[in-house]
Protein backbone atom coordinates (compact mmCIF):
# COMPACT_ATOMS: atom_id res chain seq x y z
CA UNK A 1 0.00 0.00 0.00
CA UNK A 2 1.28 3.50 -0.86
CA UNK A 3 3.09 5.17 2.05
CA UNK A 4 3.65 1.99 4.04
CA UNK A 5 7.16 0.84 4.93
CA UNK A 6 8.15 -2.54 3.50
CA UNK A 7 8.12 -5.38 5.99
CA UNK A 8 11.77 -6.25 6.61
CA UNK A 9 10.93 -9.38 8.62
CA UNK A 10 12.41 -10.54 11.89
CA UNK A 11 16.10 -10.63 12.70
CA UNK A 12 17.82 -13.98 13.03
CA UNK A 13 18.77 -13.19 16.63
CA UNK A 14 15.15 -12.41 17.49
CA UNK A 15 13.94 -15.55 15.72
CA UNK A 16 16.47 -17.82 17.48
CA UNK A 17 15.73 -16.21 20.84
CA UNK A 18 11.99 -16.56 20.26
CA UNK A 19 12.47 -20.21 19.27
CA UNK A 20 14.51 -20.90 22.40
CA UNK A 21 11.98 -19.14 24.64
CA UNK A 22 9.13 -21.06 23.02
CA UNK A 23 11.06 -24.34 23.39
CA UNK A 24 11.90 -23.68 27.03
CA UNK A 25 8.34 -22.61 27.86
CA UNK A 26 6.89 -25.60 26.00
CA UNK A 27 9.31 -27.98 27.73
CA UNK A 28 8.58 -26.41 31.12
CA UNK A 29 4.83 -26.56 30.47
CA UNK A 30 4.95 -30.21 29.42
CA UNK A 31 7.23 -31.11 32.34
CA UNK A 32 5.00 -29.27 34.79
CA UNK A 33 1.89 -30.88 33.31
CA UNK A 34 3.43 -34.37 33.53
CA UNK A 35 4.63 -33.68 37.07
CA UNK A 36 1.20 -32.41 38.11
CA UNK A 37 -0.48 -35.37 36.45
CA UNK A 38 1.85 -37.81 38.18
CA UNK A 39 1.44 -36.15 41.56
CA UNK A 40 -2.31 -35.92 41.08
CA UNK A 41 -2.50 -39.63 40.30
CA UNK A 42 -0.28 -40.38 43.28
CA UNK A 43 -2.30 -38.19 45.64
CA UNK A 44 -5.55 -39.63 44.30
CA UNK A 45 -4.32 -43.18 44.91
CA UNK A 46 -3.17 -42.20 48.40
CA UNK A 47 -6.49 -40.59 49.34
CA UNK A 48 -8.48 -43.50 47.95
CA UNK A 49 -6.34 -45.99 49.83
CA UNK A 50 -6.40 -43.88 52.98
CA UNK A 51 -10.18 -43.66 52.98
CA UNK A 52 -10.50 -47.38 52.26
CA UNK A 53 -8.14 -48.33 55.08
CA UNK A 54 -9.91 -45.90 57.37
CA UNK A 55 -13.33 -47.30 56.54
CA UNK A 56 -12.02 -50.82 57.25
CA UNK A 57 -10.59 -49.65 60.57
CA UNK A 58 -13.89 -48.02 61.56
CA UNK A 59 -15.81 -51.14 60.53
CA UNK A 60 -13.59 -53.17 62.85
CA UNK A 61 -14.04 -50.65 65.67
CA UNK A 62 -17.81 -50.62 65.09
CA UNK A 63 -17.89 -54.41 65.22
CA UNK A 64 -15.97 -54.34 68.48
CA UNK A 65 -18.30 -51.67 69.87
CA UNK A 66 -21.51 -53.48 68.91
CA UNK A 67 -20.14 -56.76 70.27
CA UNK A 68 -19.31 -55.07 73.57
CA UNK A 69 -22.79 -53.48 73.73
CA UNK A 70 -24.43 -56.82 72.98
CA UNK A 71 -22.37 -58.52 75.69
CA UNK A 72 -23.39 -55.88 78.23
CA UNK A 73 -27.07 -56.48 77.47
CA UNK A 74 -26.59 -60.28 77.52
CA UNK A 75 -25.16 -59.97 81.03
CA UNK A 76 -28.16 -57.90 82.18
CA UNK A 77 -30.54 -60.39 80.53
CA UNK A 78 -28.99 -63.31 82.44
CA UNK A 79 -29.34 -61.43 85.69
CA UNK A 80 -32.93 -60.39 84.90
CA UNK A 81 -34.12 -64.04 84.58
CA UNK A 82 -33.95 -64.45 88.37
CA UNK A 83 -33.66 -60.90 89.72
CA UNK A 84 -36.05 -58.00 89.81
CA UNK A 85 -34.29 -54.64 89.36
CA UNK A 86 -35.16 -51.65 91.45
CA UNK A 87 -35.13 -48.16 89.94
CA UNK A 88 -31.96 -47.38 91.78
CA UNK A 89 -30.27 -50.46 90.32
CA UNK A 90 -31.46 -49.51 86.82
CA UNK A 91 -30.03 -46.03 87.22
CA UNK A 92 -26.71 -47.49 88.40
CA UNK A 93 -26.78 -49.88 85.45
CA UNK A 94 -27.26 -47.01 82.97
CA UNK A 95 -24.56 -44.95 84.66
CA UNK A 96 -22.14 -47.84 84.27
CA UNK A 97 -23.01 -48.12 80.57
CA UNK A 98 -23.79 -44.50 79.66
CA UNK A 99 -20.94 -44.44 77.18
CA UNK A 100 -22.85 -47.18 75.28
CA UNK A 101 -26.56 -46.45 75.67
CA UNK A 102 -28.84 -43.47 75.97
CA UNK A 103 -31.40 -45.59 77.82
CA UNK A 104 -31.84 -49.15 79.10
CA UNK A 105 -35.16 -50.90 79.76
CA UNK A 106 -36.56 -54.36 80.56
CA UNK A 107 -39.79 -55.52 78.89
CA UNK A 108 -41.70 -58.79 79.47
CA UNK A 109 -42.89 -61.17 76.77
CA UNK A 110 -45.95 -58.95 76.26
CA UNK A 111 -43.68 -55.95 75.55
CA UNK A 112 -44.76 -54.25 78.78
CA UNK A 113 -41.99 -52.18 80.34
CA UNK A 114 -40.93 -53.51 83.75
CA UNK A 115 -38.01 -51.20 84.43
CA UNK A 116 -36.46 -48.22 82.58
CA UNK A 117 -33.65 -45.70 83.08
CA UNK A 118 -33.59 -42.84 82.89
CA UNK A 119 -37.08 -42.24 84.17
CA UNK A 120 -37.17 -39.11 82.00
CA UNK A 121 -36.91 -41.16 78.81
CA UNK A 122 -40.58 -40.53 78.01
CA UNK A 123 -41.66 -44.00 79.07
CA UNK A 124 -42.42 -45.61 82.40
CA UNK A 125 -43.07 -49.08 83.82
CA UNK A 126 -46.43 -50.55 82.83
CA UNK A 127 -46.52 -49.06 79.30
CA UNK A 128 -46.75 -51.56 76.48
CA UNK A 129 -44.38 -51.10 73.51
CA UNK A 130 -46.36 -51.32 70.29
CA UNK A 131 -43.64 -50.50 67.76
CA UNK A 132 -42.81 -52.97 65.04
CA UNK A 133 -39.25 -53.10 66.39
CA UNK A 134 -40.44 -54.23 69.83
CA UNK A 135 -42.73 -56.82 68.24
CA UNK A 136 -39.78 -58.07 66.14
CA UNK A 137 -37.57 -58.41 69.23
CA UNK A 138 -40.24 -60.56 70.93
CA UNK A 139 -40.84 -62.56 67.79
CA UNK A 140 -37.16 -63.33 67.11
CA UNK A 141 -36.38 -64.20 70.75
CA UNK A 142 -32.68 -63.54 70.11
CA UNK A 143 -30.15 -60.71 70.00
CA UNK A 144 -31.42 -58.09 67.63
CA UNK A 145 -30.19 -54.77 66.16
CA UNK A 146 -32.99 -52.72 64.68
CA UNK A 147 -33.09 -50.26 61.85
CA UNK A 148 -33.79 -46.60 62.73
CA UNK A 149 -37.37 -46.07 63.87
CA UNK A 150 -39.57 -43.65 65.73
CA UNK A 151 -40.03 -44.86 69.27
CA UNK A 152 -43.16 -44.41 71.40
CA UNK A 153 -41.32 -41.47 72.99
CA UNK A 154 -41.07 -39.83 69.57
CA UNK A 155 -37.30 -40.14 69.37
CA UNK A 156 -35.45 -41.60 66.37
CA UNK A 157 -33.57 -44.52 67.84
CA UNK A 158 -31.68 -47.74 67.23
CA UNK A 159 -32.54 -50.66 69.47
CA UNK A 160 -30.13 -53.38 70.53
CA UNK A 161 -31.87 -56.16 72.43
CA UNK A 162 -30.98 -59.36 74.27
CA UNK A 163 -33.62 -62.06 75.13
CA UNK A 164 -34.43 -63.09 78.71
CA UNK A 165 -34.90 -66.79 79.39
CA UNK A 166 -35.77 -68.41 82.71
CA UNK A 167 -33.64 -71.22 84.06
CA UNK A 168 -36.06 -73.75 82.59
CA UNK A 169 -35.76 -72.04 79.16
CA UNK A 170 -39.06 -70.19 79.14
CA UNK A 171 -38.96 -66.85 77.23
CA UNK A 172 -39.45 -63.97 79.61
CA UNK A 173 -39.03 -60.85 77.45
CA UNK A 174 -35.94 -58.83 76.52
CA UNK A 175 -33.47 -56.21 77.69
CA UNK A 176 -33.18 -53.25 75.36
CA UNK A 177 -30.46 -50.64 74.99
CA UNK A 178 -31.26 -47.63 72.86
CA UNK A 179 -29.17 -45.17 70.86
CA UNK A 180 -30.75 -41.76 70.27
CA UNK A 181 -29.63 -41.08 66.71
CA UNK A 182 -30.52 -37.39 66.75
CA UNK A 183 -28.72 -36.76 70.04
CA UNK A 184 -25.28 -37.41 71.43
CA UNK A 185 -24.68 -41.17 71.32
CA UNK A 186 -21.98 -43.78 71.22
CA UNK A 187 -21.76 -43.73 67.41
CA UNK A 188 -21.46 -39.96 67.22
CA UNK A 189 -18.86 -39.98 69.98
CA UNK A 190 -16.73 -42.52 68.13
CA UNK A 191 -17.21 -41.30 64.54
CA UNK A 192 -17.24 -37.55 65.14
CA UNK A 193 -13.53 -37.82 65.94
CA UNK A 194 -12.97 -38.46 62.25
CA UNK A 195 -14.44 -35.23 60.95
CA UNK A 196 -11.65 -33.03 59.56
CA UNK A 197 -11.32 -29.39 58.56
CA UNK A 198 -10.43 -30.34 54.98
CA UNK A 199 -13.99 -31.56 54.40
CA UNK A 200 -13.38 -35.27 55.09
CA UNK A 201 -16.04 -37.09 57.10
CA UNK A 202 -17.57 -40.49 57.79
CA UNK A 203 -21.14 -41.66 57.60
CA UNK A 204 -22.84 -44.99 58.39
CA UNK A 205 -25.89 -46.65 56.86
CA UNK A 206 -27.92 -49.55 58.17
CA UNK A 207 -28.61 -52.70 56.18
CA UNK A 208 -31.47 -50.96 54.35
CA UNK A 209 -29.40 -48.00 53.21
CA UNK A 210 -30.78 -45.53 55.76
CA UNK A 211 -28.20 -43.20 57.29
CA UNK A 212 -27.75 -43.82 61.01
CA UNK A 213 -24.78 -41.50 61.47
CA UNK A 214 -23.79 -38.37 59.59
CA UNK A 215 -22.08 -35.12 60.74
CA UNK A 216 -25.07 -33.31 59.29
CA UNK A 217 -27.87 -34.55 61.55
CA UNK A 218 -30.52 -33.59 59.02
CA UNK A 219 -29.27 -36.48 56.89
CA UNK A 220 -29.98 -39.06 59.59
CA UNK A 221 -32.72 -41.58 58.69
CA UNK A 222 -32.64 -40.47 55.03
CA UNK A 223 -31.97 -43.03 52.31
CA UNK A 224 -28.54 -43.16 50.65
CA UNK A 225 -29.37 -45.92 48.18
CA UNK A 226 -29.09 -43.49 45.27
CA UNK A 227 -25.34 -43.55 45.92
CA UNK A 228 -23.65 -46.38 44.01
CA UNK A 229 -20.99 -46.64 46.70
CA UNK A 230 -23.65 -47.38 49.32
CA UNK A 231 -25.16 -50.05 47.07
CA UNK A 232 -21.75 -51.69 46.73
CA UNK A 233 -20.98 -51.68 50.44
CA UNK A 234 -24.43 -53.04 51.39
CA UNK A 235 -23.85 -55.89 48.97
CA UNK A 236 -20.89 -56.88 51.14
CA UNK A 237 -18.12 -55.28 49.08
CA UNK A 238 -15.14 -53.31 50.36
CA UNK A 239 -13.13 -50.88 48.27
CA UNK A 240 -12.62 -47.29 47.12
CA UNK A 241 -13.51 -45.09 44.19
CA UNK A 242 -13.88 -41.48 43.08
CA UNK A 243 -17.54 -40.49 42.82
CA UNK A 244 -19.70 -37.44 42.29
CA UNK A 245 -22.54 -36.93 44.73
CA UNK A 246 -26.05 -35.70 44.03
CA UNK A 247 -24.88 -32.11 44.52
CA UNK A 248 -22.23 -32.43 41.80
CA UNK A 249 -19.26 -32.55 44.19
CA UNK A 250 -16.46 -35.07 43.64
CA UNK A 251 -15.16 -37.19 46.50
CA UNK A 252 -12.55 -39.85 47.17
CA UNK A 253 -14.53 -42.60 48.91
CA UNK A 254 -13.44 -45.65 50.84
CA UNK A 255 -16.11 -48.07 52.01
CA UNK A 256 -16.24 -51.17 54.22
CA UNK A 257 -19.00 -53.62 55.14
CA UNK A 258 -19.62 -54.53 58.80
CA UNK A 259 -21.03 -58.10 58.61
CA UNK A 260 -22.46 -58.48 62.12
CA UNK A 261 -24.81 -55.52 61.77
CA UNK A 262 -25.04 -55.33 57.97
CA UNK A 263 -24.01 -51.69 58.19
CA UNK A 264 -22.01 -49.84 55.55
CA UNK A 265 -19.28 -47.44 56.65
CA UNK A 266 -18.14 -44.79 54.19
CA UNK A 267 -15.14 -42.47 54.63
CA UNK A 268 -14.84 -39.69 52.07
CA UNK A 269 -12.62 -36.72 51.24
CA UNK A 270 -13.48 -33.96 48.75
CA UNK A 271 -11.33 -33.95 45.61
CA UNK A 272 -10.70 -30.25 46.20
CA UNK A 273 -8.10 -31.20 48.84
CA UNK A 274 -5.71 -31.73 45.91
CA UNK A 275 -5.85 -28.08 44.91
CA UNK A 276 -3.64 -26.75 47.68
CA UNK A 277 -0.71 -29.21 47.33
CA UNK A 278 -0.86 -29.06 43.53
CA UNK A 279 -0.94 -25.25 43.52
CA UNK A 280 1.94 -25.23 45.98
CA UNK A 281 3.85 -27.63 43.76
CA UNK A 282 3.26 -25.41 40.70
CA UNK A 283 4.45 -22.35 42.62
CA UNK A 284 7.57 -24.14 43.87
CA UNK A 285 8.28 -25.43 40.36
CA UNK A 286 8.08 -21.91 38.96
CA UNK A 287 10.26 -20.45 41.73
CA UNK A 288 12.91 -23.16 41.40
CA UNK A 289 12.85 -23.16 37.59
CA UNK A 290 13.03 -19.37 37.18
CA UNK A 291 16.83 -19.03 37.74
CA UNK A 292 17.49 -21.88 35.31
CA UNK A 293 15.06 -20.37 32.82
CA UNK A 294 16.86 -17.01 33.02
CA UNK A 295 20.24 -18.75 32.64
CA UNK A 296 19.01 -20.65 29.56
CA UNK A 297 17.68 -17.42 28.05
CA UNK A 298 20.99 -15.66 28.69
CA UNK A 299 23.05 -18.48 27.18
CA UNK A 300 20.71 -18.79 24.22
CA UNK A 301 20.87 -15.04 23.65
CA UNK A 302 24.67 -15.15 23.66
CA UNK A 303 24.71 -18.08 21.24
CA UNK A 304 22.08 -16.46 19.02
CA UNK A 305 24.07 -13.24 19.04
CA UNK A 306 27.26 -15.09 18.15
CA UNK A 307 25.55 -16.88 15.27
CA UNK A 308 23.58 -13.94 13.94
CA UNK A 309 26.00 -11.04 14.45
CA UNK A 310 28.12 -11.57 11.30
CA UNK A 311 25.00 -12.25 9.26
CA UNK A 312 23.30 -9.18 10.72
CA UNK A 313 26.34 -7.02 9.93
CA UNK A 314 26.40 -8.37 6.40
CA UNK A 315 22.70 -7.66 5.89
CA UNK A 316 23.01 -4.19 7.45
CA UNK A 317 26.06 -3.33 5.38
CA UNK A 318 24.32 -4.42 2.18
CA UNK A 319 21.21 -2.46 3.12
CA UNK A 320 23.22 0.69 3.85
CA UNK A 321 25.21 0.33 0.65
CA UNK A 322 22.03 0.08 -1.41
CA UNK A 323 20.38 2.95 0.46
CA UNK A 324 23.39 5.24 0.05
CA UNK A 325 24.63 3.83 -3.26
CA UNK A 326 27.95 2.86 -1.75
CA UNK A 327 30.06 -0.19 -2.23
CA UNK A 328 29.37 -3.13 0.03
CA UNK A 329 32.27 -3.33 2.52
CA UNK A 330 33.88 -6.64 3.35
CA UNK A 331 32.75 -7.88 6.71
CA UNK A 332 35.16 -7.67 9.66
CA UNK A 333 36.90 -10.91 10.53
CA UNK A 334 34.68 -13.09 12.69
CA UNK A 335 35.48 -15.89 15.07
CA UNK A 336 32.89 -18.64 14.94
CA UNK A 337 33.08 -22.35 15.54
CA UNK A 338 29.99 -23.03 13.44
CA UNK A 339 30.91 -24.53 10.08
CA UNK A 340 27.97 -23.09 8.15
CA UNK A 341 28.59 -19.57 9.50
CA UNK A 342 32.31 -19.72 8.63
CA UNK A 343 31.68 -20.99 5.12
CA UNK A 344 28.87 -18.52 4.50
CA UNK A 345 31.04 -15.66 5.73
CA UNK A 346 33.95 -16.76 3.56
CA UNK A 347 31.99 -17.14 0.36
CA UNK A 348 29.85 -14.03 0.87
CA UNK A 349 32.98 -11.92 1.34
CA UNK A 350 34.40 -13.37 -1.85
CA UNK A 351 31.17 -12.62 -3.62
CA UNK A 352 31.12 -9.09 -2.18
CA UNK A 353 34.67 -8.56 -3.42
CA UNK A 354 33.67 -9.79 -6.86
CA UNK A 355 30.57 -7.57 -6.92
CA UNK A 356 32.55 -4.56 -5.77
CA UNK A 357 35.14 -5.13 -8.47
CA UNK A 358 32.46 -5.44 -11.10
CA UNK A 359 30.68 -2.41 -9.72
CA UNK A 360 33.75 -0.18 -9.31
CA UNK A 361 36.39 -1.35 -11.76
CA UNK A 362 36.40 -1.04 -15.52
CA UNK A 363 36.55 -4.55 -16.87
CA UNK A 364 38.95 -3.75 -19.75
CA UNK A 365 41.55 -1.46 -18.21
CA UNK A 366 41.38 -2.30 -14.50
CA UNK A 367 40.95 1.38 -13.65
CA UNK A 368 38.05 2.77 -11.65
CA UNK A 369 34.87 3.10 -13.68
CA UNK A 370 32.67 6.14 -14.15
CA UNK A 371 30.41 5.19 -11.23
CA UNK A 372 33.37 5.09 -8.85
CA UNK A 373 34.58 8.43 -10.20
CA UNK A 374 31.14 9.90 -9.48
CA UNK A 375 31.13 8.57 -5.93
CA UNK A 376 34.62 9.87 -5.14
CA UNK A 377 34.17 13.31 -6.64
CA UNK A 378 30.88 13.71 -4.73
CA UNK A 379 32.58 12.70 -1.48
CA UNK A 380 35.49 15.13 -1.99
CA UNK A 381 33.12 17.89 -3.01
CA UNK A 382 30.87 17.39 0.04
CA UNK A 383 33.88 17.26 2.40
CA UNK A 384 35.50 20.36 0.81
CA UNK A 385 38.63 18.43 -0.11
CA UNK A 386 40.65 20.44 -2.71
CA UNK A 387 41.29 18.61 -5.99
CA UNK A 388 41.82 19.00 -9.71
CA UNK A 389 40.16 17.04 -12.49
CA UNK A 390 42.12 15.91 -15.59
CA UNK A 391 40.10 14.58 -18.52
CA UNK A 392 42.00 13.08 -21.47
CA UNK A 393 41.07 11.54 -24.81
CA UNK A 394 43.04 9.43 -27.34
CA UNK A 395 43.54 11.40 -30.52
CA UNK A 396 42.15 9.80 -33.69
CA UNK A 397 41.19 6.61 -31.81
CA UNK A 398 38.50 5.76 -34.40
CA UNK A 399 41.23 5.48 -37.01
CA UNK A 400 43.08 2.95 -34.84
CA UNK A 401 39.96 0.81 -34.55
CA UNK A 402 39.25 1.08 -38.24
CA UNK A 403 42.79 0.18 -39.27
CA UNK A 404 43.86 -2.34 -36.67
CA UNK A 405 40.53 -3.60 -35.34
CA UNK A 406 38.76 -3.30 -32.02
CA UNK A 407 40.94 -5.88 -30.27
CA UNK A 408 44.01 -3.85 -31.07
CA UNK A 409 42.15 -0.75 -29.96
CA UNK A 410 41.43 -2.41 -26.62
CA UNK A 411 45.14 -3.16 -26.22
CA UNK A 412 45.95 0.49 -26.86
CA UNK A 413 43.50 1.52 -24.11
CA UNK A 414 45.13 -0.96 -21.71
CA UNK A 415 48.53 0.47 -22.50
CA UNK A 416 47.24 4.00 -21.83
CA UNK A 417 45.77 2.85 -18.47
CA UNK A 418 49.19 1.49 -17.51
CA UNK A 419 50.80 4.85 -18.25
CA UNK A 420 48.21 6.62 -16.06
CA UNK A 421 49.01 4.32 -13.15
CA UNK A 422 52.73 4.87 -13.62
CA UNK A 423 52.67 8.67 -13.58
CA UNK A 424 49.79 9.31 -11.15
CA UNK A 425 50.43 10.04 -7.48
CA UNK A 426 49.25 7.94 -4.53
CA UNK A 427 45.82 9.10 -3.38
CA UNK A 428 44.74 10.07 -6.90
CA UNK A 429 41.95 8.28 -8.71
CA UNK A 430 42.58 7.04 -12.26
CA UNK A 431 39.38 6.18 -14.10
CA UNK A 432 37.95 5.37 -17.49
CA UNK A 433 35.25 7.90 -18.25
CA UNK A 434 33.90 6.05 -21.28
CA UNK A 435 35.16 4.80 -24.66
CA UNK A 436 38.66 6.22 -25.26
CA UNK A 437 38.15 8.98 -22.67
CA UNK A 438 39.95 8.73 -19.32
CA UNK A 439 40.45 10.91 -16.28
CA UNK A 440 42.44 11.56 -13.12
CA UNK A 441 41.18 13.06 -9.86
CA UNK A 442 44.26 14.71 -8.36
CA UNK A 443 43.77 15.10 -4.61
CA UNK A 444 44.97 18.17 -2.73
CA UNK A 445 46.73 19.60 -5.81
CA UNK A 446 46.87 23.17 -7.08
CA UNK A 447 46.56 24.04 -10.75
CA UNK A 448 50.33 23.91 -11.46
CA UNK A 449 50.73 20.48 -9.85
CA UNK A 450 47.83 19.03 -11.83
CA UNK A 451 49.21 20.64 -15.04
CA UNK A 452 52.66 19.11 -14.47
CA UNK A 453 51.17 15.63 -13.90
CA UNK A 454 49.11 15.95 -17.08
CA UNK A 455 52.13 17.04 -19.10
CA UNK A 456 54.27 14.13 -17.85
CA UNK A 457 51.56 11.70 -18.88
CA UNK A 458 51.06 13.37 -22.29
CA UNK A 459 54.78 13.23 -23.05
CA UNK A 460 55.10 9.62 -21.80
CA UNK A 461 52.20 8.48 -24.00
CA UNK A 462 53.53 10.35 -27.01
CA UNK A 463 56.92 8.67 -26.80
CA UNK A 464 55.71 5.18 -25.86
CA UNK A 465 55.31 2.39 -28.45
CA UNK A 466 51.77 0.93 -28.48
CA UNK A 467 50.72 -2.68 -29.29
CA UNK A 468 49.92 -1.50 -32.86
CA UNK A 469 53.55 -0.60 -33.37
CA UNK A 470 52.69 3.04 -33.73
CA UNK A 471 52.74 5.99 -31.34
CA UNK A 472 49.58 7.69 -30.19
CA UNK A 473 48.86 11.10 -28.69
CA UNK A 474 46.32 12.31 -26.19
CA UNK A 475 44.61 15.61 -25.53
CA UNK A 476 43.95 16.75 -21.95
CA UNK A 477 41.73 19.29 -20.18
CA UNK A 478 42.04 20.37 -16.54
CA UNK A 479 39.64 22.08 -14.13
CA UNK A 480 40.02 22.87 -10.45
CA UNK A 481 37.65 22.77 -7.48
CA UNK A 482 37.54 25.91 -5.34
CA UNK A 483 35.10 27.52 -2.96
CA UNK A 484 33.49 29.45 -5.81
CA UNK A 485 32.47 26.24 -7.59
CA UNK A 486 28.72 25.78 -7.34
CA UNK A 487 28.43 22.08 -8.11
CA UNK A 488 30.20 19.01 -9.49
CA UNK A 489 28.75 19.36 -12.97
CA UNK A 490 30.49 22.71 -13.27
CA UNK A 491 33.86 21.11 -12.55
CA UNK A 492 33.28 18.35 -15.10
CA UNK A 493 32.04 20.79 -17.75
CA UNK A 494 35.09 23.02 -17.30
CA UNK A 495 37.47 20.08 -17.69
CA UNK A 496 35.54 18.82 -20.67
CA UNK A 497 35.57 22.30 -22.23
CA UNK A 498 39.31 22.55 -21.68
CA UNK A 499 39.69 19.14 -23.37
CA UNK A 500 37.62 20.41 -26.29
CA UNK A 501 39.96 23.39 -26.58
CA UNK A 502 42.93 21.01 -26.72
CA UNK A 503 41.28 19.14 -29.57
CA UNK A 504 40.41 22.37 -31.34
CA UNK A 505 43.97 23.71 -31.03
CA UNK A 506 45.54 20.75 -32.84
CA UNK A 507 45.49 17.86 -30.32
CA UNK A 508 48.35 16.45 -28.21
CA UNK A 509 47.88 19.47 -25.96
CA UNK A 510 47.13 20.02 -22.25
CA UNK A 511 44.72 22.87 -21.53
CA UNK A 512 44.03 24.30 -18.01
CA UNK A 513 40.67 25.97 -17.56
CA UNK A 514 41.01 29.10 -15.44
CA UNK A 515 38.12 31.25 -16.57
CA UNK A 516 35.97 31.45 -19.62
CA UNK A 517 38.48 33.57 -21.56
CA UNK A 518 41.73 32.38 -20.09
CA UNK A 519 43.42 29.01 -20.71
CA UNK A 520 46.84 27.68 -19.88
CA UNK A 521 48.03 25.56 -22.79
CA UNK A 522 50.97 23.16 -22.93
CA UNK A 523 52.29 21.10 -25.81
Amino acid sequence: MFGMKPNKGYTLRFTISLLVIASVLLTATISTYLSISFNKRSLTANYLDYNFQYAKKLALETNTLITSMQQKLDAVAKLANHHTFTQEEMDLLLTANKHFFNSIFIADSNRVIQNISPSSAGLKPGIQLNTETAKMAVKLKKGFISKPYKATSGRLILLISSPIFSRDGAYGGFVGGTIYLEEENVLSQMLSEHFYGNGSFVYVTDQNGNIIFHPNKTRINTSALSNNTVKKVLSGKNGSQQVRNSKGKDFFMGYAYEPNTGWGIVSQTPVTVLERPLNHMILQTIIKSLPLFILILLVSWLIANRISKPLHLLAKGSEDAIAHKKQVPSQPKISSGIYEVKQLYKHINKHIELLNNENQIDGLTGLANRKTFQQVIEEWFENKIPFSLILLDVDHFKGINDKFGHLAGDEVLKCLASSLRSYSREGNLNFRYGGEEFGILVKAADADTAFNIAERIRIAVETARTPTGRNITISLGISQFNNDTSDIDEIIKKADYALYQSKSNGRNITTMYKDINHFKIGS
